[in-house]
């Protein structure tokens, strides 16, 4: 310490204090930063890792200078001291505070240019198994040419340390990943934490500060928030942003990208591009003398077509464009691997995203997933690029659409469902809701995938999670007279009733009456129908409060559910849900006499003539009779609407 000059405490944080310094031997100033050690073995593995932080080399990390172990007298402690560069330009919290007090946004160009510098350093240092762990804008520094470096690396021994935790301020905790404090987390965690910069750089015009900090730890737990805020950084940004914004910041870190993942986008591209970052890639020459295969090409030809013309985006869509006109084309797997690897080598291309997913999806449907579990077509890398297209034109509806469809067949198998949700599925579907709420066949699509994804428990849970409930129910209130958005919502809701938060989601936000005005708009839609009756009967079964909600409806909701069987019933799949329904319902003492009051026994008696040959009708009909008092009990209860549903 004796080499050092202390001019003023800039601060303190969980591992120490950080002060303004001036090195006696050359008058230079520097930032010195005092992590406070235990004892001496961890002051040595503290000063081993500090040491390594000076590998670090690269324009947009924060250089430094030199390490040491010093003991305080006074505080009877032990640091190790880290001596940093300083920037007198100062660091991005204060940029963001000026823009604030102006009411100014950053300009976008600038906001791309800085991201891609930041996420340029987190490659770097991630490569070098370096995870930042306490990233936010006061560690975000601004060089004299405006550029911008990253520092104050934390010490992992430190930082590991129980008393570290129980210390470390509010502050920190705003830009800190769900994950950190909780379970083990990898580098992802510093992907959430530079979300959070992003998010707070684009709303420095739109959010105070206290604002915008609280619903960075409202994040942690919900969605809504987030996508509120979304909507008015829309109005200042780009789509693309709000969409990257999304996907950094998805709770479930295992479903969040890397930062090497992040560089695949490109939009992240471009923003690498515009301080000339090597991970940007050659930029790709105009494409000129573009080729489509000759009109009576057959499979093998266009093959070739594309083998010839790899390098060019816009004949490879011609090609896969003609493909896509062929009925049931026979392509083997090495001219279907051809066909994911044009989409990596073209993913920039919007057009070659839409005519592929297309293709594959023709391929996918023929395919039997039951008889072929090894098809390439429903392997993680198919999975993955197609993830990966939807990011990266998260403002094509078309695309967005079409590779839902495509998850969705995909989900067929049980293994490719559950590799969907891993990869981050299920939240890029619900993206793409988020995105496009007003697009009714997106909403379809989206809908459709979710309610087939949602078989696979793991899936549940990310939905659980993600509150896509809220989603669907938003989508039926939007696309009410859509009756594949309320068919497909309708199935979703009832594969969701499974959890029971879900349950307590849908019951707090109106489902009950959502699914009675779907009965009610769509009333011969025998689709429609069936779905809706049993969703409404799995909500029954596990919330009264929905029972309740349905007899207090504008109109009586017991006679939309008696309008619906007269409708249906000659169609055993409706009467058998209608039937369920009212077995739900009659399980609940205080139902009883509206239940005869709706001629409910007529009904049943009238069911029971009609499907005599049908056991499952017949178990529910039995069970509601029995609960009217006009009929013994069948030999057992009925399987219920949340056992069906497993």
């Amino acid at each position: 310490m004796e080499n050092y000059k202390l001019l003023q405490r800039m601060g303190k944080g969980a591992q120490g204090s950080v002060f303004l310094v001036e090195d006696r031997r050359d008058k230079a100033k520097y930032v010195l930063k005092k992590v406070e050690c235990s004892d001496e073995g961890e002051a040595n593995k503290a000063f081993k890792e500090a040491m390594a932080l000076q590998e670090l080399e690269h324009q947009y990390v924060c250089g430094y200078k030199e390490f040491f172990v010093t003991w305080d007298k006074e505080e009877s402690t032990m640091y190790v001291c880290i001596v940093m560069d300083y920037y007198k330009m100062g660091d991005l919290d204060r940029v963001l505070k000026q823009k604030r007090t102006k009411g100014e946004k950053v300009d976008e160009l600038i906001l791309k240019k800085w991201f891609g510098q930041m996420l340029e350093a987190l490659v770097f240092v991630h490569n070098r198994k370096v995870i930042h762990r306490d990233l936010k804008p006061s560690n975000i520094f601004i060089t004299s040419d405006l550029n911008i470096s990253v520092g104050d690396f934390g010490v992992a021994t430190v930082m590991g340390d129980a008393r570290t935790s129980a210390r470390t301020t509010v502050g920190s905790m705003i830009w800190m990943a769900p994950e950190v404090l909780e379970r083990p987390y990898d580098e992802r965690s510093d992907v959430w934490s530079l979300g959070c910069i992003l998010l707070e750089m684009a709303t420095c015009k739109s959010m105070q500060a206290s604002e915008v900090h609280s619903l960075m730890f409202d994040m942690k737990q919900n969605n809504p928030p987030l996508e509120d805020a979304l909507k008015d950084i829309e109005k200042e940004y780009s789509v693309d942003i709000c969409h990257l914004i999304r996907t950094m910041l998805r709770r479930n870190f295992q479903q969040r990208p890397t930062a090497k993942e992040l560089v695949k986008i490109p939009f992240v591209k471009n923003c690498l591009a515009l301080s000339g970052s090597e991970l940007a890639g050659k930029k790709k020459e105009k494409q000129k003398n573009s080729k489509s295969p000759d009109k009576g090409a057959g499979v093998p030809e266009t093959i070739k077509f594309m083998n010839e013309n790899k390098d060019n985006g816009i004949s490879i869509a011609n090609a896969l464009k003609h493909l896509n006109t062929m009925n049931n084309p026979k392509i083997d797997e090495a001219s279907r691997q051809l066909v994911v690897q044009s989409m990596k080598d073209n993913m920039s291309d919007v057009a070659v995203q839409i005519e592929a997913c297309k293709l594959i999806l023709t391929l996918a449907a023929a395919s039997d997933v039951e008889e072929d579990t090894e098809d390439y077509l429903f392997s993680s890398e198919v999975i993955t690029t197609v993830s990966l297209a939807m990011r990266s034109h998260a403002s094509s509806s078309v695309l967005q659409g079409v590779a839902c469809l495509l998850l969705k067949t995909l989900a067929l198998s049980e293994d490719a469902a559950g590799k969907i949700g891993l990869g981050g599925g299920i939240q890029d579907i619900l993206s793409a809701m988020r995105s496009f709420p007003s697009d009714a066949t997106v909403a379809s699509n989206c809908a459709s995938a979710l309610s087939c994804l949602t078989i696979n428990d793991k899936n549940l849970e990310i939905m659980r999670e993600e509150k896509g409930v809220m989603d669907l129910m938003n989508a039926m209130r939007e696309h009410g007279e859509s009756a594949s958005v309320i068919d497909f919502a309708c199935s979703a809701l009832w594969g969701l009733s499974l959890e029971d938060e879900n349950v307590e989601m849908m019951t707090d936000g109106g489902a009950a009456d959502l699914l009675l005005d779907a009965l009610k708009t769509h009333k011969k839609n025998p689709d429609v129908a069936k779905n809706g009756c049993m969703a409404l009967a799995s909500l029954v079964g596990e919330s009264e409060a929905c029972a309740y909600a349905i007899l207090n409806s504008g109109e009586d909701g017991l006679e939309v559910i008696c309008d619906t069987y007269r409708n249906h019933k000659d169609n055993p799949d409706v009467v058998e849900n209608v039937a369920c329904f009212f077995m739900e319902l009659s399980e609940i003492d205080d139902m009883i006499e509206s239940l005869k009051r709706c001629k409910v026994a007529d009904i049943m008696k009238e069911t029971a003539t009609k499907h005599a040959s049908n056991e499952d009708i017949l178990g529910y009909v039995q069970s509601v009779q029995a609960k009217l008092g006009i009929g013994k009990p069948p030999a057992s209860r009925p399987v219920s609407a949340r056992v069906r549903n497993k």
